[in-house]
C-alpha cells in the first residue's frame, strides 16, 4: 500500500507539473494566433513557402510589355489610342483564347479617333476583357470606382478589378474575388479573363456581389468579400513576355499567341506601376501586369489560398502548443532542448510548405512562439522540483545533523538561498554525512576490539569454572566501564546545542574541577598550580560538557608530566571578548605527526607507561566540546613545556556566521 501511494502521489504531482506547463503554453498559442501580435512572422512562414515551392512556367500565358525597348521605339508615355487599337488587331488576328489589359482607360484623351479606333478594334476582336481601377480622389478622401470610359466599356467582352490586397508589410500575397464600393460587385480582372477563355474552375470563382450597402453612409465604404491568397510562380520574369514594339512592328510570329492568354501591360520602371512580392526578395519589386498574370494562373490551376477558419486555427494553435510536453517529461534536458528546436522547425516548415501542398494557410507565429517558450517553461518547472526537493533535503538535513557538524539555514534563510547556494549546502552536509559514517565505522572497529577483548577475558574466566578472583576481574570491568562512558560523553558533546546553553561562571567550573585531582597528584608528587583570576568569569555554555574537559586536560597532564614539576591550570580573558582556559606541564616537545593527530578519535600519546592504557577519546572529548560552543581546542610546545588550551567565546558574544 505505501508504494501505491507513493506512485499515486508521483503521477498526480507529474500531471500537476504537465497542466502548469500547459496551461501558459495555450495561453501563448491562442492569444497570438487570435490578436495578431506576430503577423510579420506569419508573413515570413508564408514567404518562405512561396521561395521553396516554384512552380514549371506556364506556356499558354504570356504578357506584352510595355518595357524600356518600347519607350525607346515608340516615344514618351502616355501613347496614342490608336496604337494600341493597331496592337489589338494584330493580337486578335493570331487568334488568341483572350487578351486582357492591364492599362486603365478611364479618361478620354485628346484624340476621339483615337478612342473610336480603340473601340472599333475591341469590338472587332471580341475577346477584350478591360481593367477598372478603385481609387481615392486625395488621400484619406471618397472612394470611387472608375472603369473604362462609356465607348470602351460598351464593347468590352468583361470588365475586371486589377487591384490586389497590400498586408501590413506592404507586400502583396492575397487578393479579394469580389470588392466594390458599397457593395462587393466587382470580380477580379483575372477571373473575367478566364470565365471569358472558359477556363476557369468552379472553385475558383467567386460569389455573387451582396447587394447594395445598407445606408448611404455605408455606400461609401469599400467592401471586401473572399480574401484568397494566391502564389507565384517564380520571381519577377518568371512568365514569359513578349515587347510591345515588337508585336506592334510585326517582329513576332503569329502562331505565339494562338490559343493563348495574352496580357497586355506595364513592365518599364520608369511607369511605376510595379508591387513588392515574396519572392521580390533584393531584386527589383515585380511589374504588376505580372501580378495579376499569377494571379490568374492560381485561379486557373485551382490553387487560391483559403486561411483556415477562426475557431480552426485557435483549436488547432492550441493542440500544436502542447505538443512538446509529449516528450519535454521524458527526456533529459539536452535531448528535450535538441527535440524542441527541431520541433519548432518542422511547425515552420510544415506552415511554409501546407499553402502550396493543400492550398490552406494556418498562421504558425502562435504555435512557433509556445514552441519556443516550450523549454524554458519546462526547465523551470524542473527547477522548481529541484528547489522543493533541495529545500526538503535542507530541511532534513538541520533536523537530523548537529548543527556544529554543518551549519543548516533556518527554513526563513533556505528561502532566501540560490539554487548554487542550495546545491553547496546539501553537497557539504553529504560530505559531513559521509565523515560521519566513517567515524561510526571507526568506532564500531574500536569496540569489536578494545572494548570487546576485557570483556571476552572476563567472560572466558567465568565460564572457566574455576573460582573467580575479583582482583583479576575488576580491572578489566572497569576498564569496558570506562570506555563505555566515554562513549556515552562523546555522544553527549557531538550533541551539544548553543542555543540550549546558559550562562555560566567558568573560574569556579574549573577550581571545582581541579579538586578532583588532588589524591592523584599528591600520590604522583606533580603539585597542582592555580593561575584563575579573582573576578567571576562568564560565558554561555554547557556545565557539565566543560568540566569534564577540564578534568580530561588535567588528568592528561598529571599521566604525562615527570615527577617532581608542576602542573599548571590557568583561565585568560582575550582582548576580543574570548577566554582561554589552559592545562601547563613539563615534557618534551611532541613531534610534528602526534601533534597533527592529538585532537583525533582513538588517538593516543606515545608518552610514559601508560600511554597506550586510555581510549583514545580524552583529547577528541575536548575539541568536540570546544567547537560545540563556537571555539577552538589547541596544543602549544615551547621552553621544555606542554600547554593544551581551549578557547571559548564569551558571553556578550553573538553566535558565528554561518559559511556554507
Amino acid at each position: 500500500m505505501p508504494g501505491r501511494t507513493s506512485f499515486r502521489t508521483f503521477r498526480r504531482c507529474f500531471a500537476s507539473e504537465v497542466v502548469r506547463v500547459a496551461l501558459p503554453l495555450l495561453l501563448i498559442a491562442v492569444s497570438i494566433s487570435s490578436s495578431g501580435l506576430l503577423t510579420r512572422v506569419d508573413h515570413l512562414v508564408f514567404d518562405l513557402g512561396q521561395r521553396l515551392n516554384w512552380r514549371p512556367v506556364p506556356d499558354d500565358v504570356l504578357i506584352v510589355a510595355i518595357d524600356e525597348d518600347s519607350l525607346d521605339l515608340l516615344g514618351r508615355w502616355p501613347w496614342s489610342r490608336d496604337r494600341h487599337a493597331r496592337l489589338l488587331r494584330t493580337l486578335c488576328a493570331s487568334d488568341p483564347a483572350v487578351v486582357a489589359i492591364d492599362i486603365a482607360f478611364s479618361e478620354k484623351s485628346d484624340e476621339p479617333f483615337a478612342d473610336a479606333a480603340l473601340a472599333d478594334a475591341i469590338a472587332a476582336c471580341g475577346r477584350v476583357v478591360l481593367p477598372l481601377v478603385i481609387e481615392s480622389t486625395r488621400v484619406g478622401g471618397q472612394l470611387l470606382e472608375t472603369p473604362p470610359i462609356q465607348p470602351l466599356a460598351a464593347v468590352a467582352a468583361g470588365i475586371g478589378r486589377i487591384g490586389v490586397r497590400l498586408d501590413e508589410d506592404g507586400i502583396a500575397r492575397s487578393v479579394d474575388l469580389r470588392e466594390g464600393v458599397g457593395t462587393a460587385a466587382w470580380p477580379l480582372l483575372a477571373e473575367e479573363t478566364l470565365r471569358l477563355a472558359g477556363r476557369l474552375p468552379a472553385t475558383s470563382a467567386g460569389k455573387a456581389g451582396s447587394g447594395a450597402a445598407g445606408t448611404a453612409a455605408a455606400s461609401h465604404l469599400l467592401v471586401r468579400e473572399e480574401m484568397r491568397r494566391f502564389e507565384f510562380v517564380g520571381p519577377p520574369g518568371s512568365v514569359p513576355r513578349v515587347s510591345y514594339a515588337q508585336v506592334l512592328v510585326g517582329n513576332m510570329p503569329p502562331e505565339m499567341f494562338a490559343g493563348k492568354i495574352v496580357l497586355v501591360g506595364a513592365t518599364a520602371v520608369g511607369l511605376g506601376d510595379f508591387l513588392p512580392t515574396p519572392v521580390s526578395a533584393l531584386s527589383q519589386p515585380m511589374p504588376g501586369v505580372e501580378v495579376q498574370a499569377n494571379v490568374l494562373l492560381s485561379m486557373r490551376d485551382g490553387r487560391l489560398i483559403s486561411a483556415l477558419p477562426t475557431l480552426s486555427t485557435l483549436l488547432l494553435a492550441a493542440l500544436l502548443a502542447v505538443v512538446p510536453l509529449l516528450w519535454l517529461p521524458r527526456l533529459m534536458p539536452l535531448a528535450g532542448l535538441l527535440a524542441s528546436s527541431l520541433w519548432v522547425l518542422a511547425v515552420g516548415t510544415a506552415c511554409a510548405l501546407l499553402p502550396g501542398l493543400l492550398q490552406r494557410w494556418f498562421p504558425p507565429a502562435g504555435v512557433l512562439l509556445a514552441g519556443l517558450f516550450a523549454f524554458p517553461l519546462w526547465s523551470w518547472r524542473r527547477l522548481e522540483a529541484a528547489r522543493r526537493h533541495l529545500d526538503q533535503e535542507l530541511r532534513q538535513l538541520r533536523a537530523s545533523l548537529p548543527q556544529r557538524e554543518v551549519a543548516v539555514a533556518s527554513p526563513a534563510e533556505i528561502r532566501r538561498l540560490g539554487f548554487e547556494q542550495r546545491i553547496a549546502w546539501v553537497q557539504a552536509a553529504q560530505r559531513t554525512m559521509r565523515a560521519l559514517e566513517a567515524q561510526r565505522n571507526e568506532a564500531l572497529a574500536f569496540i569489536s576490539h578494545d572494548l570487546r577483548a576485557p570483556l571476552a577475558g572476563v567472560l572466558s574466566q567465568l565460564e572457566s569454572g574455576d573460582a573467580c578472583d575479583q582482583a583479576r576481574l575488576l580491572p578489566a570491568l572497569r576498564r569496558a566501564l570506562g570506555m563505555a562512558q566515554s562513549f556515552l560523553w562523546l555522544a553527549r558533546a557531538e550533541a551539544l546545542d548553543r542555543k540550549a546553553m546558559e550562562e555560566i561562571e567558568l573560574t569556579s567550573l574549573m577550581h571545582q574541577a581541579v579538586d578532583e585531582f588532588h589524591s592523584l597528584a599528591r600520590q604522583r608528587q606533580l603539585p597542582l598550580v592555580r593561575q584563575l583570576p579573582d573576578e567571576p568569569v562568564w560565558i554561555d555554555g554547557d556545565f557539565e560538557s566543560l568540566q569534564r574537559s577540564v578534568a580530561n586536560l588535567v588528568h592528561n597532564a598529571l599521566h604525562h608530566a615527570p615527577r617532581g614539576t608542576a602542573v599548571t591550570i590557568g583561565l585568560d580573558c582575550a582582548g576580543d571578548g574570548d577566554v582561554e582556559l589552559w592545562v601547563r606541564n613539563a615534557g618534551p616537545a611532541l613531534p610534528a605527526d602526534l601533534v597533527a593527530r592529538l585532537f583525533k578519535r582513538f588517538s593516543r600519546g606515545e608518552r610514559g607507561a601508560s600511554a597506550s592504557s586510555g581510549t583514545g577519546l580524552g583529547l577528541y572529548y575536548v575539541r568536540a566540546v570546544a567547537e560545540g560552543h563556537g571555539g577552538q581546542a589547541g596544543v602549544e610546545c615551547s621552553d621544555g613545556a606542554i600547554r593544551f588550551w581551549v578557547r571559548l567565546p564569551g558571553a556578550d558574544r553573538g553566535e558565528p556566521e554561518r559559511v556554507p
